[in-house]
């Protein structure tokens, strides 16, 4: 069965099974500090913090599926106050991805795109630990470059952020 991206509605089963993998995913991630990467994920991608983005009509959820499993997950976010200052007409930014293999990453980016044309939008941004490198590459692959953007270093870990955009 191929792999396919949708958008997920926020639901007790989503998000036990979203918050179970951003601590895995996170806690994996920071190997060097394991409860630095549960802690963030607790401040980010909990339960409480999945159920408030549900009322916030500017921020979406999309998941990689195979069939009926749910694989990976990443946040779009169109609001105009996490995009300003990026000198783009209609950007969206992408950030908390939690993935397992690379083609997953693929198959979110692939849809998130589509998602963007459809939209009309003109530019696409995410936002990557450095020390993810699995990420950082396959971003590079689909054609992201990287781009400064002031605050590169994340409060809540002390690691420094990757700003990769692409126009559509």
């Amino acid at each position: 069965m191929s792999k396919i991206a949708k958008f997920v509605v926020i639901i007790n089963d989503n998000v036990i099974w979203m918050e179970e993998k951003a601590l895995q995913f996170y806690a994996d991630l920071f190997v060097n500090s394991k409860e630095t990467g549960e802690k963030y994920a607790r401040e980010n991608l909990s339960s409480q913090q999945l159920f408030k983005i549900q009322n916030d009509f500017s921020v979406e959820m999309l998941m990689a599926y195979d069939g009926e499993n749910p694989l990976s997950f990443m946040k779009l976010n169109s609001s105009r106050l996490s995009n300003q200052n990026l000198d783009a007409n209609k950007p969206i930014g992408i950030n908390h991805i939690v993935y397992f293999n690379r083609e997953d990453i693929a198959v979110l980016f692939k849809r998130a795109e589509e998602v963007a044309l459809q939209r009309k939008h003109d530019f696409i941004w995410a936002k990557a630990f450095e020390i993810d490198i699995t990420l950082t590459e396959e971003l590079k692959s689909l054609g992201y470059e990287e781009f400064y953007y002031e605050n590169d270093v994340n409060q809540d870990t002390n690691e420094k952020q990757l700003y990769f955009k692409k126009s559509v």
